[in-house]
């Protein structure tokens, strides 16, 4: 890689996991440590969260102090009450269920209640007054477009059907990447319809490309290819199709523009109880740490 006299620009993706991406705190951990410096950082959906925080100048401890007492359910605000699910599901039983259940809202969860707690990390910051320049991704469901929340660097390129925004809050940029299509409220945005980024971009090595790195990692949290002989019904046999199809998508991009991906390996879940937290971000830390001589060798 030619980088003419000058250090390297180190890139990191941190890809979307759900609660464990509290793992990517602890590779945070293992690249401050190891003096591993990150010129640029991307992020979807959980990473969409930690980059962000990353990017604005919290360190991997402060992150870690945050995770404390928190609890998954806290953030829960349903946009359906538990009557009216009755309701769809008798109408769905006795009637037209197309009908029925095509009547039901966007998504389950309202998302106020995350948002709220994501705005009280970052208050009226916007992703041009990162410290570091970040990226965060989404999807518009309406045009099937990415949608970057990018800090604008000088002489940047374009990535095809792919859109970009720099004057946008922090709070809306990461709340757009995590709306889980299905679960979270789409969020509504310039007169576009955004969903969790991992619809299309799961860990978004490629926008690092085009935002000039010359060395680029990714965190991979997703669907490793472990078989699974636990499927036993419709729904299982569709999110298994799911995450075969997202592998497939990031494994070509991934190939294509990181030199090294990194995949914690993960067995706990996070935010049962401290101890469980605290095992999976040293799951990401770990997983750094035996790749550090290729990290270094890349440098």
């Amino acid at each position: 890689m030619a980088t003419n006299g000058r250090s390297p620009k180190i890139g990191v993706a941190l890809s979307g996991g759900g609660p464990s991406g509290i793992a990517h705190i602890g590779v945070l951990k293992a690249f401050v440590k190891n003096n591993i410096p990150i010129d640029i950082i991307s992020g979807t959906s959980a990473g969409a969260i930690i980059a962000a925080l990353f990017a604005q100048g919290y360190t991997p401890w402060q992150m870690e102090e945050i995770t404390k007492g928190l609890k998954f359910f806290d953030f829960i605000d349903l946009k359906i009450t538990l009557p009216e699910m009755i309701k769809y599901s008798a109408k769905s039983f006795f009637g037209n269920r197309l009908r029925s259940w095509s009547s039901l809202p966007s998504g389950l969860i309202k998302g106020d209640k995350i948002e709220k707690f994501l705005k009280s990390l970052w208050g009226e910051q916007t992703i041009q007054q990162t410290k570091i320049p970040l990226a965060i991704t989404s999807v518009d469901v309406i045009s099937g477009d990415t949608v970057f929340f990018i800090t604008p660097i000088p002489g940047q390129r374009g990535i095809l059907n792919a859109r970009y925004y720099h004057n946008v809050l922090l709070t809306e940029a990461v709340r757009s990447s995590i709306a889980i299509p299905g679960i979270f409220l789409p969020k509504k945005f310039r007169g576009m319809t955004l969903v969790d980024g991992a619809v299309k971009n799961n860990l978004p090595t490629d926008i690092l490309n085009y935002m000039g790195a010359d060395i680029i990692i990714g965190i991979d949290l997703g669907y490793a290819g472990k078989a699974n002989y636990n499927i036993n019904s419709v729904s299982e046999i569709l999110l298994q199709c799911i995450n075969i199809m997202n592998r497939e998508v990031t494994l070509l991009k991934s190939q294509q523009h990181a030199n090294l991906i990194i995949r914690p390996v993960l067995t706990d879940s996070p935010f049962q109880d401290q101890k469980q937290t605290l095992s999976c971000i040293n799951a990401g830390e770990a997983a750094v740490l035996e790749c550090l001589t290729e990290i270094k060798n890349l440098m």
